[in-house]
Formats: C-alpha cells, sequence, structure tokens
C-alpha cells in the first residue's frame, strides 16, 4: 500500500524516542514492587542512601523518585523516621472499632477474667497468638541467670534479706536515670518497687478510689485493667479508642463534665491492644482535663521502651505538675516476666500506697530487683531493647503479611507503631468468642475481642500475638485460623 510504504519510509527518518529519565524508571520500579506486596502498606521502604547504594545511583536521582512516588499517592515521608508506602484499602487500619452509642458507666461485677486463656497461654502444647508476655528465646536468659549467680555468691546476705516499700535502692536508682528517656525529672524517692505493673496498677486504683467509684478507661484496652477494676468492685465508662488517635478526648471531656470519675486509665504508649500512640497534643489535652477536674490520671507504660520508629515516646507523667499522674511499669514485657518486678511512681499519692503495699505483701523479693537492677547499670538493656525493638517489628509484619493472605477480604488488620500485638476486624458475621473455642480444641491460643472492652464490644475482634519467634507451627497455626475463620462464615463448623 502506498501510504503503508510512505508511513515506512518515514519512520526510517523519525527520532527514536528518548529513554525515560533515570528517577522515573526507578520510580516505576519501586512501584511495581509495591503492587506486588514486596511492601506493604505502612511499611518503611529502604532510605535514600540505602536505595542509593541499592541500584547504583545519586541521592538526587532517589530524592526525584520518592517525590514522584508521593505525587503517586504510593509513599509517604514521615519526620525523622523515613518514607513508608501508604495504607491501601486492604491494609486499612480498623477505624470503625465500636458501635455509636450512647457512652455510660457500667458495672463490670460479671466481667469475665477467662482464666483458660491464662492457662493456655503457659502451656507448651498450644500455639501460642494470644499471650501478652515475649518468649524466652528473644530475652537475655543466660546473662540474667549469670548476673543472679554472682550477686547470690558475693552477697548472699542481700537475696535472704528482707525488701519492705518502698523496695530496692539500687533498682529506685537506675529507674530514676532512666526517666530522663521518659521526659520526667523522676528522683529514686518517687519510686516504689511492685511485683509487676498489674500490681502497680491495683496499689494505683486502690489508693485513689472507693467501692462503686467509676472509673475511665479506653476501648478497647488490656483485659487485665478491666479484670482489676472487676475485682476492686469499680464501675467503668469506656471512651472509644482508634490506632491514630487515641482515646476519643471530645467524648471524654464530655463524660468528665457529666459524671463524678474518681480516675483515668489510660495506655498512652503504644495501646494494648491497638498498639497506637497517644498523639503530643492529645497528651497535653488529656493531662489538662485530668488536672482541672482533679481526677487522677493512672497511666500505664509497660510498652513504651518497644517503639519502631524514632526515638522512646515521653510519658504522661512528664506533663504532670501537680502530682496528679501515678506511672506505673515493668520489665515484664521487655525482659523477664518471670522476675515479676514493675515500679510506681505516684506523686502526691505516694504516701498513700506505701502502706497499701506493705499490708498487700510488705515486699519483693530482692534477688530479681538485684539482678534487674545491675543488668541496666552495666548497659545491658539498651542493647538488648533495640534487637528486641527489630525482632517485634519484624515479627509483626510477617504475621499480619499471613493473617492477610489467610483471612476473608474484609478483614482489617491493625498496623501498630510499637509493642507486639495485631488487633483483627473480622467480618460482623464472624463470633470471636466462638472462634476462641474452635481455636482451643485445635490446640490454637487466641484472645477474642469482648475481652477488650467493658461493655463487651468488639464480638467480630481478634487480638494476636507477635511475642514468639515465626517458625512453621506459627505460620501453621495462622492458616488454621484461617480455615477456622472461613468454617464458621459457611457454617459447617461441627461444634463438639
Amino acid at each position: 500500500m502506498p501510504g503503508e510504504a510512505r508511513q515506512s519510509c518515514y519512520a526510517s527518518y523519525m527520532p527514536s524516542a528518548a529513554p525515560a529519565p533515570l528517577y522515573l524508571t526507578l520510580a516505576d520500579k519501586i512501584e511495581a514492587l509495591i503492587r506486588a506486596s514486596a511492601f506493604r502498606g505502612g511499611e518503611r521502604i529502604p532510605s535514600v542512601r540505602t536505595m542509593g547504594r541499592q541500584q547504583s545511583v545519586s541521592i538526587a536521582t532517589v530524592l526525584q523518585a520518592y517525590r514522584i512516588l508521593e505525587d503517586r499517592h504510593l509513599i509517604e515521608s514521615r519526620p525523622k523516621s523515613g518514607y513508608f508506602v501508604q495504607l491501601r484499602p486492604a491494609d486499612a487500619q480498623p477505624t470503625d472499632l465500636y458501635q455509636r452509642r450512647r457512652i455510660q458507666s457500667r458495672s463490670l461485677a460479671k466481667f469475665p477474667p477467662l482464666m483458660s486463656l491464662v492457662h493456655d497461654v503457659v502451656d507448651p502444647g498450644f500455639i501460642p497468638l494470644g499471650g501478652a508476655h515475649p518468649s524466652a528465646a528473644l530475652l537475655p536468659t543466660r546473662k540474667l541467670a549469670s548476673l543472679m549467680a554472682s550477686i547470690a555468691r558475693l552477697h548472699p546476705q542481700d537475696p535472704v534479706t528482707c525488701d519492705p516499700a518502698p523496695g530496692c535502692a539500687r533498682l529506685r536508682t537506675e529507674l530514676s536515670r532512666r526517666s530522663l528517656d521518659w521526659g520526667c525529672h523522676l528522683t529514686p524517692d518517687d519510686f516504689l518497687i511492685t511485683n509487676g505493673a498489674t500490681e502497680a496498677l491495683f496499689l494505683a486504683l486502690s489508693a485513689v478510689t472507693r467501692h462503686g467509684d467509676t472509673v475511665m478507661v479506653e476501648s478497647p484496652t488490656h483485659y487485665g485493667i478491666l479484670n482489676a477494676l472487676s475485682q476492686l468492685h469499680l464501675n467503668a465508662v469506656a471512651i472509644p479508642s482508634s490506632p491514630p488517635q487515641g482515646m476519643d478526648l471530645d467524648a471524654a471531656a464530655k463524660v468528665l463534665a457529666r459524671e463524678k470519675i474518681a480516675a483515668i486509665v489510660v495506655v498512652p504508649n503504644f495501646n494494648n491492644p491497638l498498639g497506637g500512640r497517644l498523639p503530643d497534643s492529645a497528651r497535653q489535652r488529656l493531662a489538662t482535663l485530668a488536672a482541672m477536674k482533679d481526677v487522677p490520671l493512672i497511666e500505664d507504660d509497660v510498652y513504651g521502651d518497644l517503639y519502631f520508629e524514632g526515638t522512646r515516646p515521653s510519658c504522661l507523667k512528664s506533663l504532670d505538675r501537680t502530682g496528679n499522674i501515678l506511672l506505673c511499669g515493668s520489665f515484664s514485657k521487655t525482659l523477664a516476666p518471670g522476675y515479676r518486678v514493675g515500679y510506681l511512681a505516684a506523686g502526691r499519692h505516694h504516701d498513700r500506697i506505701i502502706p497499701l503495699k506493705t499490708a498487700l505483701n510488705y515486699g519483693n523479693p530482692p534477688l530479681p530487683a538485684l539482678t534487674i537492677a545491675e543488668f541496666l547499670r552495666t548497659g545491658g538493656y539498651e542493647h538488648h531493647l533495640a534487637k528486641l525493638r527489630r525482632t517485634f517489628h519484624t515479627q509483626i509484619q510477617q504475621t499480619r503479611a499471613a493473617l492477610l493472605e489467610v483471612l476473608p477480604d474484609k478483614t482489617r488488620v491493625s498496623q501498630p507503631q510499637g509493642g507486639f500485638f495485631l488487633w483483627l476486624q473480622l467480618p460482623a458475621s464472624v463470633d470471636a468468642m466462638q472462634l476462641f473455642h474452635d481455636a482451643r480444641r485445635s490446640q490454637l491460643n487466641i484472645a477474642p475481642g469482648h475481652l477488650f472492652s467493658p461493655d463487651a464490644e468488639f464480638n467480630n475482634h481478634l487480638r494476636i500475638s507477635c511475642t514468639h519467634p515465626w517458625t512453621d507451627r506459627i505460620a501453621h497455626g495462622i492458616k488454621h485460623l484461617g480455615k477456622l475463620v472461613a468454617q464458621q462464615m459457611r457454617g459447617t463448623f461441627s461444634k463438639k
């Protein structure tokens, strides 16, 4: 055809297409990896320098490629942290975590502690996806054992001497030094050593409440907090909380204006089970609200050292100007769960708590506290924490990816900023309590969502723990969980 010949002839004289700029080629390559889920929503991509080294290109080229990816809404920059893949719908955080309802005080007299969950956690026959303590395989057990043996050998009188409240002076000194990292300036005399954070919380509540009082809590929150309120015959008013914003402070302010609240209990750093961090502006507002109403603010900071990005977040206690904030913490989530070493900095309530502690159990075993004090003094703790944070972050990403592979498309899985939990929102038809029993028959340990709310909400939610190293056994457990969910949704599971 003449036209075809003419087109072919002209084509030989047309300039060849210019190659795409290097930064655009790099951006396309990274986009392909993101869309193939090599990088999942919320994950950090390599730093500018690392990417430049990996691809043998300049920093300027990588920066330009990352700007292109930002314009495509594929990644986002976080100050002092790096670049992260933006959350897609499938990766979205569970945001509709609570039903719209009137927020009101409720009795916890019938709160179910579900002791079978507690016992299953320490049963080696169960696949461990429901517990709240790190695996011993991740802890410096040999180093701690060596320190403990050395202390017992060199100072044999110390381990057998009574250690009445406020407890181990050496550990309180180390805590005082560490408090600078929390944004606080606490002295050794500000601390009381406790048998874990649970006792610290129990003592704090006992000091500031009376039988029948109402305590404000987040929802969802750790079931151990709700169990403590139940045992002390206290009522709870649950304020909705979400991963990015934390406690709904507008709702909290309305409740404080209309009801008498005896205390507020919050987990501002990597809330269990959400794993979120209360924003700085919200922290100041919460501290101000509590101070204005003269309501004691009890802070549970057991996960504060387990941040994934940036630096260690400050405690609410750093905003305390009147001694109104009671800070609870422990080493059970980071170092030695079995040592049961915790602490309480109770501000103006300190003198009231000392006799309460003495009446409860007089004091603590000296040897665990002395061992941890020596571990802190020699600098071993910081090295251990750096490794532990990386490990938990990796395990969370592995577990999260595996869950998204086997659970229904409408499942939402949290993207924690720290800690070691994932919070799952399953399709509305799934009964998490039934799922718990189904899984238990298969030697699989999970935590049903209703345990994390005084209002028995979250019936289609689960908390999954990422505290054990990734193994084929863990992977099998997650696959089996997916099968149990699918069977329940089809209504084919045979109840025995």
